[in-house]
């Protein structure tokens, strides 16, 4: 009788370790999903943030041709026109430096998305050997004792 006891507690102990690493990958698969969630939120935002640098750039631009104008300087050549373009160009420099950092950083996100479901796989994996582990441990001792 106290031998179905161990079988029936290896079994439970087994059930356990698989559960739990079937839990592990579930909870790391939802992680991944959320930093993959987090990885696009980052490429928009930071392709947002590069749209609001373009028009602060274009608003600059604007306001410089505006003052050359008023002071009676041509706009469309010569230094007024260097500055403008230089404007433009910094403010389009700054805005593609943006969305370069934005999709790095998502970039990182989406690698450790993918080492959280690989940590999850083997979470499940090791809890399936452990509880493996644990049924024939136990059928060993169930055994040896039956063989006395």
């Amino acid at each position: 009788m106290m031998a179905w006891v161990a079988v029936a507690a290896a079994a439970v102990s087994a059930l356990g370790s698989i559960k739990q690493g079937q839990s592990a990958q579930t909870a790391a698969n939802y992680n991944a999903a959320q930093t993959r969630a987090d990885a696009d939120a980052s490429t928009a935002a930071a392709k947002v943030q590069a749209q609001k640098i373009r028009q602060q750039g274009a608003r600059q631009a604007s306001q410089a041709t505006s003052a050359f104008g008023a002071s009676g300087v041509e706009t469309d050549t010569g230094t007024a026109l260097r500055v403008t373009s230089g404007i433009a160009g910094d403010a389009e420099q700054d805005a593609y430096t943006t969305i370069l950092n934005g999709v790095n950083n998502a970039n990182r996100m989406r690698a450790q998305a993918q080492a959280d479901v690989i940590g999850g796989q083997q979470a499940k994996q090791a809890g399936m050997i452990s509880g493996g582990s644990s049924l024939l441990n136990s059928g060993s001792q169930y055994y040896s004792g039956w063989k006395r």
